[in-house]
């Protein structure tokens, strides 16, 4: 069992170097949970993720079909255990905290998506995220795992089976495109990516409120199980010079210099780069100036 915070870090640096799939995403959302509530002992958390798959085991299935399935997941997640969204106080930062998603059973729809998707699978289940834009949503398979077997959740709204018609209402209301339902929205996303997309509601939130730190922390774990994803130093590196902190945002914003091939816009982002740099060396001359007429004051 993780106990202590070195090892949360550890867990989150393997997921870095995965491939993107996990053979537990809820247990890696829960790492991640904790670190900002040290202390917490994870077997409650623990326990509770087994208590789901148990509950779903324990219903018969009728037949093995998508609905079927997706039929058994709302039951237990929202009829049981009583899984909803947050819509009253949806930017609350503890609605993407897995711990505090299982304390009130109200959170984002991509945490509660991890908790359908962790179910699923340990029913032995295809289950995965989809790249819907907005709005997280989950695709179940039947025992067929045909195409024509399979439905798209909404965890957010109780475990719905959605139609065609609720998916570009969704789109409508979540995407700036008037494009209709692009095939690209069908896209399934890599449990890391999940995981990528629970952090950054996260950092949205802070940034929202100013929470400059918190936010730093979070792209800092964004780092460490993303670390391709050179957006992620980016950000980290102009909030870290934003708040002084000098030599990490050098560090942060030198990384990004060696990977400049990487960025889409690579000139304009190159640009904001050198700029920073050039303001920190300028900020760091005359941190050095300063302390030396001070030296020189102390010795008169």
């Amino acid at each position: 069992m993780i106990e202590t915070s070195t090892e949360f870090l550890a867990h989150l640096k393997q997921v870095g170097e995965s491939d993107g799939i996990l053979s537990n995403i809820a247990y890696t959302a829960l790492v991640l949970a904790s670190l900002d509530r040290p202390g917490v002992s994870f077997q409650k958390y623990e326990h509770h993720l087994e208590i789901l798959g148990l509950d779903v085991a324990a219903e018969k299935l009728t037949k093995s079909s998508a609905t079927e399935r997706a039929r058994v997941l709302a039951e237990v997640l929202h009829g049981r255990h009583e899984y909803t969204g947050n819509q009253a106080f949806y930017d609350d930062l503890q609605n993407a905290n897995l711990m505090s998603v299982i304390d009130t059973r109200k959170g984002l729809p991509v945490a509660l998506s991890i908790l359908y998707l962790h179910a699923a699978r340990l029913q032995g289940w295809r289950a995965e995220g989809l790249r819907f834009p907005g709005h997280f949503l989950i695709r179940l398979y039947g025992a067929t795992d045909e195409i024509g077997d399979q439905v798209i959740l909404d965890p957010f709204h109780d475990g719905v089976v959605l139609t065609a018609r609720d998916l570009r209402e969704l789109t409508q209301k979540f995407s700036d495109e008037d494009a209709g339902l692009r095939p690209d929205y069908y896209e399934a996303v890599s449990d890391k990516e999940i995981l990528v997309r629970l952090l950054n509601n996260i950092k949205i939130r802070c940034l929202k409120v100013s929470d400059l730190g918190q936010a730093i922390t979070v792209l800092s774990r964004l780092v460490m199980i993303d670390p391709g994803q050179i957006q992620h130093h980016y950000e980290m590196g102009m909030l870290l010079a934003h708040v002084e902190q000098n030599d990490l945002a050098r560090e942060s914003l030198g990384y990004c210099m060696d990977h400049m091939d990487q960025f889409d816009q690579n000139d304009l982002m190159e640009q904001q780069i050198r700029n920073t740099l050039t303001d920190i060396e300028q900020k760091d001359k005359v941190k050095q100036q300063s302390n030396v007429l001070n030296l020189h004051r102390d010795n008169d």
